[in-house]
């Protein structure tokens, strides 16, 4: 990988937006809501397995008749924990920047705003399990050894968010704020597990899907040989009309599984284009905004 410099003195913007209210996604000392007890109930989500039972509302469960846990506000300083996808898959590109140089900028800008504010932050690369994981740590130097960390990265293998995520949050011992940066192309009950996983063991996380444009509109014409990067496996298909209608309503159905899953757990969920400049898309997600694919 390498993180275009100008992208990196974009960057040097953000010191501006820093000193201002970067909406509800602000890394460290800032009010976030999570499980367990607190100042004041924020608002609720759904109960799952391995849940407080304390924290379960159940004047709000005779009303609806469904279990849901209280969420409370307080005051405390998290560490930015970053996950950033490194399967052969995120090597793909059509375009002039590959899904995994895409998503390591992204990653980058949320380490530059933790630098700036002198917080800790931590990087680590994932496939089907957690590699190369550095030291949470404060700094400029922090800065550039993740940066160093994500040119170095190879992409290979595959994908698995449930067994990278059971490995990865038993390492996890303070309040975190945890973003995973990924093109979830994995079977969506694997990536379910993972996400309600991420859900229990963080106080604030975001995921951000990264896709190329020609994972959406199929650029490729008529009789073509598709090849798995992550399996190597390979099939041969005819690019016909109804081929694309039913390829985009599956790839419709699996992204709006995965924004489900995160509005029930409370996490924001971003889906991202590789041909999106990347200061407007980090701003974005900074600022809460929504992202047209």
């Amino acid at each position: 990988m390498a993180i275009d410099p100008t992208y990196l003195e974009q960057l040097k913007k953000l010191n501006f937006l820093s000193r201002k209210k970067v909406s509800s996604i602000y890394v460290g000392g800032r009010k976030s809501i999570h499980q367990g007890r607190g100042i004041g109930v924020a608002d609720h989500r759904e109960y799952y397995p391995g849940d407080d039972f304390r924290s379960i509302d159940w004047k709000l469960y005779g009303r609806v008749e469904r279990l849901y846990v209280k969420r409370y506000e307080e005051e405390k300083s998290l560490t930015l924990r970053m996950l950033i996808d490194t399967s052969a898959s995120m090597r793909f590109t059509t375009t002039d920047i590959t899904k995994f140089d895409y998503a390591g900028s992204i990653a980058a800008g949320f380490a530059y705003i933790a630098m700036n504010r002198y917080e800790k932050f931590t990087a680590s690369m994932y496939s089907n399990t957690v590699q190369e994981v550095m030291q949470a740590k404060k700094g400029k130097m922090q800065f550039f050894r993740m940066i160093d960390l994500l040119n170095n990265s190879r992409q290979r293998g595959e994908t698995n968010l449930k067994k990278c995520m059971a490995q990865y949050t038993s390492m996890i011992k303070s309040k975190s704020f945890i973003v995973v940066i990924s093109d979830f192309m994995e079977p969506i009950e694997t990536l379910i597990e993972g996400i309600y996983r991420i859900a229990k063991h963080s106080r604030e996380a975001i995921l951000i899907q990264v896709l190329d444009p020609g994972e959406f509109n199929l650029k490729w014409r008529d009789d073509i040989r598709f090849e798995d990067m992550e399996t190597d496996e390979s099939e041969r298909a005819y690019l016909s009309p109804g081929f694309r209608r039913e390829y985009k309503r599956r790839l419709d159905a699996h992204i709006l599984s995965i924004r489900e899953t995160c509005d029930d757990t409370g996490l924001a969920f971003f889906s991202l284009r590789t041909d999106t400049p990347l200061l407007n898309a980090f701003i974005n997600i900074i600022n809460g905004g929504a992202i047209k694919s």
